[in-house]
């Protein structure tokens, strides 16, 4: 074979190469739908902003009918109050799926964004008499960081509480059920009125009352495969 065709045989493989290179280097920055959905639709954005203005509507109702009873607003943090979508783009460019060890590592770089309507929402309950409550399945290890994004965000107050899992019984579903059923300390005269939360219990899904919001966002865990 000749030094010519020898040549030209390399230049075509190098081609070859390089087009499927580029080819799997498109495939692996193209991000799956619903993560490009929060990321870039308006529609994703619009649809956060109704939601959180409804429940400012919502607020309204119920301070005005309280009675004077004591009212807390009970909120999710993840995709519900903080976007955590570059954490789902970084691990998609990885090409690896949700662990905890990288959550972990993620929740204490303190990057978080917000969701869109979110802070107006919160900035609203500041002028209220109200007591915001974070309940996640964000470790209690964690509290700090969280609370440092927050901060960030500025939509973090001294008053605030969290209920951050403690160990793998402690669910969100059974520090729900306290707060409802008036286990919760000194919040045991305070009365529900709105939960929106990112992840209702798979009953709840789809269940919309003048009390009961469920958020548009997907699950971190769905996201990321």
């Amino acid at each position: 074979m000749s030094l010519v065709m020898i040549a030209f045989n390399l230049v075509c493989l190098t081609a070859l190469l390089a087009g499927a290179s580029s080819l799997l280097l498109g495939q692996k920055d193209k991000l799956p739908n619903d993560v490009r959905w929060v990321r870039e639709s308006s529609e994703y954005a619009n649809l956060c902003r109704q939601t959180f203005r409804m429940a400012q509507d919502t607020v309204r109702d119920q301070i005005k009918n309280s009675s004077g009873q004591k009212i807390a607003v009970v909120m999710d943090l993840d995709e519900t109050v903080l976007d955590n979508s570059l954490y789902q783009v970084e691990r998609h460019r990885l090409g690896l799926g949700f662990t905890q060890d990288s959550w972990s590592a993620w929740v204490k770089r303190e990057e978080a964004g917000l969701v869109p309507g979110a802070k107006s929402f919160i900035d609203f309950l500041r002028k209220q008499p109200v007591r915001l409550i974070f309940l996640s399945n964000r470790m209690n290890e964690n509290l700090a960081p969280t609370k440092s994004n927050l901060r960030k965000l500025g939509v973090l107050r001294a008053d605030d509480l969290f209920l951050l899992r403690v160990d793998k019984p402690d669910t969100k579903i059974k520090r729900r059920s306290e707060i409802i059923e008036g286990k919760g300390g000194s919040l045991h005269r305070d009365r529900l009125f709105w939960r929106f939360v990112g992840r209702f219990p798979r009953l709840l899904r789809g269940c919309f009352r003048r009390d009961l919001f469920h958020a548009t966002q997907p699950d971190v865990r769905e996201m990321v495969r």
